[in-house]
């Protein structure tokens, strides 16, 4: 249960971060009058994903570890005694 919750708390927030960096303002594309709007999602969304991704995978991890070790149920073992 600990790793289910490490992984889905480590998903949401990469994927929240992404978002925010995805609707950064200043990206190249907005410039050109030329790009459709094809062309500007697809930037967007690369751009997005692969900015700062070091920093948004240690972000992510710490807070997967954060979550998993912080909502742990004081009563219940990990494994089953014998």
């Amino acid at each position: 249960m600990i790793i289910k919750r490490f992984i889905l708390s480590f998903v949401i927030t990469y994927l929240f971060l992404s978002l925010l960096l995805s609707f950064s303002i200043g990206y190249t594309i907005d410039w050109i009058p030329e790009a459709t709007l094809t062309q500007k999602i697809k930037g967007y969304v690369i751009e997005g994903f692969t900015r700062f991704n070091i920093i948004k995978l240690l972000i992510a991890a710490g807070g997967g570890t954060g979550y998993g070790l912080l909502y742990l149920k004081p009563g219940s073992p990990s494994s089953p005694k014998r």
